[in-house]
């Protein structure tokens, strides 16, 4: 007779009692997979879970004893577990499975604990076991499976963002932090026992009383990064508490001075830079996540920074690194670090643009890329292309030094890919804002910025191409050489990027006066990208090159990545680059001759008349 689900869980139950007395019982993993299976039935979902709680501390009783292979009974537990919450799990050991040795059941102990993010009773209820939370950071910081460090790292960071600050009792009067001082806040950053471990497992010296286990030197370093990973998303919560003493004996024993925190413990004192490139490369990363990530502003300030820019600043951090990377004399290790330092300088430059504008360091940041520019590479490119626009160029005793702007030297004949993608950036202008509903305020959409930049994208667009007027001949040359695939895509992503533009026309007296000479010429230049591409003076051969078929080699298919393959995808960005010219002929209106032209060929699809799929069939020879 066939067996009703009902009878599985209580077969299970005598099943696994049998395992405990004997452990030579071998698991039943059929009859677990049964019970996996039942445990996603409507009926179990909506009512049996609730009478599972013996079934469930009998499992959790049996793990730490089992002398087996205990993926099957893992996997079940876990299905088993997955409508409960934190109340009905709450007395379980954790500790016994957050041990270092217990590898097989950390995944699942912490899933488990991930429950408790549910809400702050649950948090609160997590905090009041001191053990617990200690066995969570140690495995965290120790363990040699990063899965379960960032599965930690994630319950972490749950856990405090379930625990927030209690709300005022005084009426009318609202608290100005939402974080710091949940129950969850002050186990894991007043505790003294927890405190010390982030010290412990990372600190390269010799500190008194330290905890098992003893961490090589490899395995701190392993400790650091999981450390600095960590504290930009607590920063975020609350700033205050990785940046105060919490009047440790241990801050004092790492050299943090009065007053210094767990942040100045992780910028300027845990790593070793001068023996460790790899950790080196993971700080300067923490330094850009931090200002990325805390975007928090000064108190009562409205100057365009933020509590971790400050931070960065005053410490001298920000300045070392852009000294560093631009210095005259660059050292060995400069080859590692620059790609890092420069994406630094870029989020920078993006996040902070007025900072960025007014900060002593535009001067040597500009005068850097002059150096350096014309041999394009990549992340001087990224440095360039998140620069606000009218920061390019220079300004002179007697206005803007316009023959000077940096952009001008990126070389458009004899160029590469990232220079033609990092011309498309700063031509194209700031992206269009979507609309949404509700509108939600934006940092660093400021409606007058925006103008700004829409009036430099222009106005930069006609500086290169009267310094380099076979710009769109040598686009076009681009566009047909297959055999440069790459350059010949990103000439496509330049046209593009022109076609679609965000250009304005608006005047910006208080940064470039009506009577300056370049500008009074720029008079003559199109209004819009649109403009400039269909002008047949400028840029004639634009549009005969996007509406040719595409060029094919179905002779020479020989099979992956081969010459049919880069026609392909040239095909395909030409294809994409004139759909956008429609959209936007379409969108300005007029010039319906071009646009029935253009219409045609987006018809005629990627290759145009004589580029079917039939003709292009290779055919083999005999």
């Amino acid at each position: 007779m066939a067996q009703t689900s009902a009878a599985l869980l209580p077969e299970l139950s005598a099943h696994l009692q049998a395992v405990d007395e004997d452990p030579t019982t071998t698991l039943d993993a059929d009859l677990l997979e049964k019970c996996g299976l039942f445990t996603s039935t409507p009926d179990y979902q909506a009512r049996i879970w609730q009478e599972t709680g013996p079934l469930f501390l009998q499992i959790a009783a049996l793990l730490p004893k089992l002398q087996q292979e205990p993926a099957p009974l893992i996997q079940f537990v876990t299905k088993l577990a997955a409508p409960y919450r934190f109340e009905h799990i709450k007395d379980v050991d954790f500790e016994i499975g957050l041990d270092l040795q217990a590898t097989p059941v950390h995944a699942l102990i912490l899933t488990l604990l991930e429950k408790a993010a549910a809400g702050s009773n649950d948090a609160q209820a997590l905090a009041n076991r001191p053990t617990v939370m200690a066995a969570i950071v140690r495995l965290w910081l120790c363990t040699s499976n990063a899965g379960v460090a960032t599965q930690a790292e994630d319950l972490l960071t749950s856990l405090l963002r379930a625990s927030k600050n209690e709300p005022a009792t005084v009426s009318g009067e609202a608290t100005l932090h939402k974080y710091g001082a949940g129950p969850m806040w002050r186990r894991l950053f007043t505790d003294r026992d927890i405190v010390s471990l982030y010290y412990h497992y990372t600190s390269m010296k010799t500190l008194s009383n330290p905890p098992l286990p003893l961490l090589s030197k490899r395995d701190k370093t392993i400790s650091q990064a999981r450390l600095l990973h960590w504290l930009p998303k607590v920063g975020a919560l609350d700033w205050s508490t990785i940046t105060s003493s919490h009047g440790l004996d241990i801050e004092k024993e790492v050299g943090l001075a009065q007053g210094q925190g767990l942040l100045h413990y992780a910028s300027l004192r845990m790593v070793d830079t001068d023996d460790d490139v790899l950790m080196h490369m993971t700080l300067i990363n923490f330094y850009r996540e931090l200002m990325i990530t805390v975007k928090t502003k000064p108190h009562l300030t409205h100057y365009d920074s933020s509590l971790s820019l400050d931070f960065l600043k005053e410490q001298n951090i920000h300045k070392r690194i852009i000294d560093f990377h631009t210095s005259d004399s660059p050292g060995l290790d400069h080859s590692f670090l620059s790609p890092r330092t420069a994406q630094y300088i870029s989020d920078y430059a993006s996040a902070y643009p007025e900072n960025f504008e007014t900060s002593a360091e535009l001067q040597t940041i500009r005068t850097y890329l002059g150096r350096n520019i014309r041999r394009c590479e990549p992340h001087d490119l990224n440095i360039l292309a998140s620069m606000p626009r009218a920061t390019l160029i220079p300004r002179s005793a007697t206005g803007l030094a316009w023959d000077d702007c940096v952009l001008l030297d990126i070389p458009i004949t004899r160029t590469n890919p990232d220079a033609l993608k990092t011309l498309a950036a700063v031509f194209h202008g700031p992206p269009k804002q979507e609309i949404t509903f509700p509108q939600v305020e934006t940092i660093g959409l400021d409606p007058k910025r925006i103008e700004i930049e829409s009036v430099f994208a222009r106005l930069l667009t006609s500086q290169y191409y009267t310094k380099h007027p076979s710009l769109f001949s040598d686009l076009v040359t681009h566009t047909s050489t297959i055999a440069m695939k790459d350059n010949a895509v990103a000439a496509l992503t330049l046209l593009r990027a022109i076609i679609t533009s965000s250009w304005s026309t608006a005047s910006v007296p208080d940064i470039i006066p009506t009577s300056d000479a370049t500008y009074t010429r720029l008079h003559n230049f199109p209004r819009t990208g649109l403009d400039l591409v269909l002008d047949p003076a400028r840029s004639g051969g634009v549009l005969p090159a996007l509406l040719k078929p595409a060029t094919t080699f179905s002779n020479l298919v020989g099979g992956r990545g081969d010459a049919e393959n880069a026609a392909y995808q040239v095909a395909m960005s030409r294809f994409d680059a004139l759909k956008a010219l429609g959209r936007r002929l379409e969108q300005d209106g007029g010039r319906n001759d071009v646009l029935q032209m253009v219409t045609r060929r987006v018809n005629e699809g990627p290759w145009g008349v004589g580029g079917s799929a039939g003709s292009r069939i290779g055919t083999l020879e005999l």
